[in-house]
């Protein structure tokens, strides 16, 4: 396939690029700066800007099949709402109907069942990182108007003892009762994310995820 990236520099993001690579994938992806990528590959396009600038998201979603998310809130929280905003935005006007975004597991979706550890976690990330939960919920309000074919996936805590072996499939999904000190490997995360975006696998949901 051909990938819009956004987000590639963090802690999924890197791993998700990675191995989208290491699968034959052609991949353009969106930086705020040259420096903060060092992956090089023949198969990697990169677009310097940020992912609120309609002009750069613009020329990042030109012919691609899917889009993926790892855009997180560590370095403003309104990359939630306003940066998903522009990216699907954006989609429309390419006729790119296919975007997974990963985000937390404390996001509350219609239809979650009472969760004592989603919602200590919630508590958990408001003082982290103050308006996360609101630029969170504003982007999911966003996603059920659209019409696009979205998924999010909802991690719990990312560990990054990456050994497993790619593609094996070592970690459950669904409507999870996850707790605060639950954990996903970071490559079973890329790997479910790749997984969803290749396929018509959990269109319009939003399933959690962890390792087994």
């Amino acid at each position: 396939m051909k990938l819009a990236m956004f987000g590639v520099t963090g802690t999924v993001g890197s791993v998700l690029l990675e191995r989208a690579l290491r699968e034959g994938h052609q991949v353009q992806a969106l930086v705020r700066s040259a420096s903060s990528l060092k992956t090089r590959d023949q198969n990697l396009s990169v677009t310097h800007g940020d992912v609120g600038n309609a002009a750069a998201v613009d020329a990042v979603l030109n012919g691609v099949d899917g889009v993926l998310s790892t855009l997180g809130g560590s370095r403003g929280p309104e990359s939630l709402s306003i940066g998903t905003a522009t990216i699907t935005s954006a989609m429309a006007g390419h006729g790119v109907r296919r975007i997974v975004v990963a985000q937390g597991f404390h996001l509350r979706f219609p239809g979650d069942p009472a969760n004592f550890g989603q919602r200590v976690m919630g508590l958990m990330m408001s003082r982290l990182i103050p308006g996360i939960n609101e630029n969170g919920a504003a982007m999911v309000e966003a996603l059920l108007r659209c019409d696009l074919d979205w998924t999010v996936v909802r991690m719990c805590r990312v560990v990054t003892d990456n050994t497993r072996h790619p593609g094996r499939r070592d970690y459950r999904t669904g409507t999870l009762r996850l707790a605060p000190w639950s954990t996903v490997q970071v490559g079973d995360a890329a790997d479910f994310m790749l997984e969803c975006v290749g396929s018509d696998r959990n269109l319009r949901q939003a399933p959690m995820i962890a390792s087994r």
